[in-house]
């Protein structure tokens, strides 16, 4: 088994990694590649995210650009088999690296780049991203951090023929510091980026708990048809209701520990929340997002 994997990872390096992406219609005009529910490896090259993009009369808009340029690449070939038009916007939902390595692809096919104001603090020309790191050269290729043509600080209306793309922040924090939905409302299709999270769990390293249940709950207040999040394929009026009730239950057990001075070095013993054990990425996440809860639901009451 492992002389098979190293034999197809060396074809990827020479032939360049197929990711094999279907597009998924997920409302009239717009379309999905759905990632996978695991953590980034090189045997996925970094195919955790969902990317997605709205077909308008005038051209593509692109709703995060994925892992790598080769991602990008791809996907275009998959848009141009729908409708041979240019991709004209590309729109960055958060600055985390899975998100946004496809955005020097579609830079080179003129399309004009729009995201918060923490991808141009947070993301510096000439770093080392997450996805170089663990993927290597090879399979990040020819992916390069390109800057943005167009930073929204609050909200932004895009209008391109016949589509409206209202571009907003919910809140200061959530699951990063400048986390971007994308709106249709002629549509009623929301795309929440990694604001919602579904089939797998959601990480709390840079954000927060509280402007995470916020933000959840501003969506919910659109009423949308559609809700895309960043990760998970459930994109019903019900996309929201795994996370919600993941970090719902996580702040109450949270606070209820810390009403009965469990400390931090003891909490993971208490607020352990085997009902989502099952949830993929358990492991690896929930132990870090009570810590991180913790420590800002302890800051919270310090502050009252």
């Amino acid at each position: 088994m492992k002389s098979i994997y190293l034999i197809l990872l060396t074809f990827s390096f020479v032939y360049g990694f197929e990711y094999n992406l279907k597009p998924q219609k997920v409302a009239e005009n717009s379309y999905c590649f759905f990632g996978l529910p695991e953590n980034i490896n090189q045997q996925n090259a970094g195919n955790i995210v969902n990317t997605c993009f709205v077909q308008t009369k005038k051209g593509f808009v692109v709703i995060d650009s994925g892992p790598t340029y080769t991602y990008a690449s791809q996907a275009y070939m998959q848009m141009q088999k729908i409708a041979k038009l240019p991709v004209k916007y590309v729109i960055v939902t958060h600055d985390h690296d899975d998100h946004w390595q496809g955005n020097s692809f579609y830079k080179s096919k003129g399309a004009l780049l729009i995201g918060p104001r923490t991808y141009e603090q947070n993301v510096i020309v000439g770093m080392q991203t997450r996805m170089e790191r663990i993927l290597g050269k090879e399979l990040n290729g020819k992916t390069k951090i390109v800057p943005l043509d167009t930073i929204v600080d609050d909200n932004l209306t895009l209008a391109l023929a016949e589509s409206t793309f209202q571009i907003k922040q919910l809140t200061n924090i959530a699951h990063t510091k400048g986390d971007l939905i994308v709106y249709l409302k002629e549509q009623s299709v929301l795309f929440a980026g990694d604001l919602v999270f579904n089939d797998r769990l959601t990480s709390l390293r840079d954000g927060s708990i509280l402007g995470s249940l916020e933000a959840l709950k501003k969506i919910d207040a659109y009423h949308a048809k559609v809700i895309v999040g960043g990760h998970g394929q459930k994109t019903d009026t019900n996309a929201t209701v795994s996370l919600k009730r993941y970090l719902s239950q996580m702040k109450k057990e949270i606070l209820e520990a810390q009403e009965n001075d469990i400390g931090m070095e003891e909490i993971n013993k208490k607020v352990t929340m085997p009902n989502f054990a099952e949830m993929k990425l358990y492991n690896a996440l929930h132990k870090r997002n009570i810590l991180d809860a913790y420590k800002e639901l302890e800051m919270m009451e310090d502050d009252e």
